[in-house]
């Protein structure tokens, strides 16, 4: 067992390393990259967890003179040190580009012979984050203490046998959740490139599964469009494939008076954790019982028609489908900042979801905002009734649906499988941690 301070567990010489103030990288010493430039990594690495991310170069020279101390090599942990995500933590991988920190991470370098690095990872996400970053006060964009309180903060270890163990199982199950990410990742791109070749293209199989279009098959000019679409296809409207919609509801947080029907309550921002890679942090949510006619059901799609920003329009999109319902032990609505929809026939649902992405994805929206004090609201009737789309043959868009689906389903099983996973990281940590649970000899 191990008994002591952060500071004794780091490399003597610059464990703990603060990026270099700002003013020693203004933007004016950025350099085009180069085979002689060095990278600087920024916060983004950390968030994104991904260590190519950056648009930053310095020279040589600069760097030689003036930031080779900030150096980041493989192995090394970044923190962020300074925004809502403050205390966010990522292990720069085996190779990375030649680089430095800027100045709003933490550099920490390890005393591998005390901490396992695994183990240093979860320990630091369970126990030693929280001491750093629970006394900084009230302030909206929260900072990293002094670096004399980071270096005090109290450790205890087991020995290292305990700690590689520990460490080695905690990394094998989040080497599972990043590999079904990008399974998740893969299947949805898969199933755009599907869609592009066939609706965009128009090089969907022809009676002798041939690519349409290249094949020589009859293409017309539509005038409507200004462009050639294939034989048949024609021109409408995408409230031509809407049912219905049933509004949203917030609820209240807490059980009060008649509003006693527990929800989950999914809003735009819980969008991505729903049909991307993100965790779900939709919240809990307490409704009449009369308004549970507004729960979404399979086929459904949500559409958020009131938020946004100056550089985000409204109408991100989410489906469901009978894998997302399994996800949850509780019936799901959406907020009343978003509408659900449903489709005349279902078997059109991923054609519609991903024309709906492709629309969002090119800024068409930002065409159909109204605002209301201060709001931006999605005009999402005359959206519908006024934006011209080519709508193919009803066959080929079951075709495409029936295609995709498993790509649709599988993503809802891994996103299933990752929040499991991540129950059980987060259950057996503080066990692991304070030794209620540990390994046989």
């Amino acid at each position: 067992m191990f008994n002591g301070t952060f500071e004794d567990i780091v490399a003597k010489d610059d464990g703990f390393l603060r990026g270099p103030f700002g003013s020693a990288l203004k933007k004016s010493l950025f350099v085009p990259k180069s085979e002689d430039t060095y990278k600087v990594y920024e916060q983004g690495v950390v968030l994104e967890k991904n260590s190519n991310i950056g648009r930053y170069y310095i020279s040589k020279d600069y760097y030689e003179n003036n930031m080779i101390r900030f150096t980041v090599k493989p192995g090394d942990f970044l923190v962020s040190c300074s925004g809502v995500n403050y205390g966010a933590i990522y292990q720069l991988p085996d190779k990375i580009e030649p680089g430095i920190i800027n100045q709003a991470l933490l550099r920490i370098r390890l005393n591998n012979y005390i901490v396992d690095e695994n183990y240093f990872l979860y320990y630091f996400r369970a126990y030693i984050v929280n001491v750093i970053t629970g006394g900084t006060g009230d302030s909206t964009i929260p900072n990293f203490p002094p670096m004399s309180v980071v270096r005090s903060v109290k450790i205890q270890l087991p020995s290292m046998e305990v700690q590689k163990k520990v460490g080695k199982f905690l990394r094998n199950i989040e080497e599972k959740i990043n590999n079904n990410n990008k399974i998740i990742n893969e299947m949805e791109q898969m199933a755009k490139t599907i869609y592009d070749y066939w609706f965009l293209q128009y090089e969907f199989p022809n009676e002798e599964g041939k690519p349409y279009k290249s094949s020589g098959e009859k293409m017309v000019y539509c005038e409507e469009m200004k462009k050639e679409i294939p034989e048949g296809w024609k021109v409408g409207y995408l409230k031509n494939y809407i049912d219905k919609d049933k509004g949203g509801d917030w609820g209240k947080e807490f059980k009060e008076s008649n509003y006693n029907e527990r929800v989950i309550c999914l809003r735009g921002a819980d969008f991505p954790s729903i049909c991307g890679q993100e965790e779900v942090k939709a919240p809990e949510r307490y409704i009449l019982e009369k308004n549970l006619n507004k729960s979404l059901e399979n086929g459904d799609l949500i559409i958020e028609i009131s938020g946004g920003s100056p550089s985000q329009s409204t109408g991100r999109i989410c489906y469901i489908n009978s894998n997302t319902l399994k996800r949850f032990d509780l019936p799901i609505i959406t907020s009343n900042f978003c509408k659900a929809i449903s489709l005349k026939n279902k078997e059109y649902l991923y054609w519609f979801y991903i024309q709906w992405l492709k629309l969002y994805e090119s800024n068409i929206f930002f065409k159909y905002e109204g605002k209301t004090t201060g709001i931006k609201n999605l005009l999402f009737d005359m959206l519908c009734t006024d934006y011209k789309i080519i709508e193919p043959p009803e066959n080929l868009i079951k075709k495409y649906n029936s295609l995709v689906s498993i790509y649709f389903d599988n993503i809802q099983k891994n996103k299933k499988e990752n929040e499991e996973l991540i129950k059980l990281r987060d259950y057996l940590l503080p066990l692991f941690m304070n030794g209620q649970v540990g390994f046989k000899s």
